[in-house]
This record gives C-alpha cells, structure tokens and sequence, in this order.
C-alpha cells in the first residue's frame, strides 16, 4: 500500500475517533438499571449500520437518604427533650427544598421508632406526579448525666414509681 494515500486522519484505520455530546432525558423516579437507548448514535463502521448507545442508570449512594422503590428512608438523631416534647425540624430534600417535619402535639418519639411523612419520598417511574413517602427512623440521644436538680425535675414532672427501688421485695 502506498503511504502517501493514507488518510493522515484516520491513519488507515478508516474511523476516527471523535467526541460528541447527546442529550438524554431520563424520567423522574427512573429506577436503579433502568436502561434508555439512542438508536445510531453508536460506533460506526464503513459499510455498517451505526450502533446504538445504551445509557444505563446507576443510582449515586447518598449521605442521609437511602431508595427503595419511590421510598426514601433516613435515620435522624434527636435530642430526649426533641422526643418527649414534639418534632420540629428543617430537613433538606434531595432537590434543594427545605420541609419542616413537625410532630404530632403532645406526641412522645421512641427510639429507633419510624415516622412516616406521605409523599415525601421519590416519584414514581412512569408516574411522576406520585410519590412515595418518607421513613425516618429516630435515633434519641440520651444524656450522660444530669445532676440531682435535674433529676428532681423529672421525677415531679414525669409519672412513674414514687417508692425508691432500693427498697423492693421479691418473694
């Protein structure tokens, strides 16, 4: 072969190797594997038919939230005095938005109890005017001590066992 007829682009190889950007739209609420193809937007080949390029979803971990379906689940820490006296809170969503989570009045959280806030969570596929809904497990944070006026307080304040257990019998 004569090396001054080849292709100084290609360097005889008969394809270049070029760039390009495409615009791909993907659904709301598009699942974990969910697969979107652009027909002859591919490699291509002399003589052949252009190849297809096949986009594949692959959901990026998240620090706080976790997916599963169109719901979201998050575990949040919060203070005794949070869980015995209401909810109040300013949660960041995926998109950006703030949304205060406000409890239930006089409503006492437990730990590692759920709370369910409705359509909260991801948009369905296909159906992106739905959503799923939000599970946040509540982890309460105990003190490490509290002193005697503390502990007097809360013993006049929360009912309980008025004799001191020292002093129970068992038969």
């Amino acid at each position: 072969m004569d090396k001054t007829k080849i292709c100084k682009e290609c360097k005889g190889k008969k394809t270049v190797e070029e760039k390009t950007k495409l615009k791909v739209e993907i659904d709301k609420g598009a699942p974990n594997g969910d697969r979107y193809v652009k027909h002859g937007e591919g490699n291509e080949y002399p003589g052949l038919e252009a190849g297809d390029l096949v986009v594949i979803i692959k959901e990026k971990k998240h620090d706080i939230f976790k997916r599963k379906g169109g719901d979201l689940f998050m575990e949040k820490e919060i203070t005794l005095l949070s869980a015995l006296t209401g909810l109040d809170f300013i949660l960041t969503h995926l998109d950006g938005r703030n949304v205060r989570i406000l409890g239930e009045k006089n409503h006492i959280i437990n730990n590692d109890q759920l709370y369910t806030v409705h359509n909260l969570g991801m948009p369905f596929h296909k159906k992106s005017y739905e959503h799923g809904n939000l599970i946040i497990q509540f982890k309460v944070i105990f003190p490490d001590h509290l002193d005697s006026k503390s502990i007097e307080l809360l013993k006049s304040a929360i009912p309980g066992d008025k004799h001191d257990a020292h002093h129970d019998t068992h038969e």
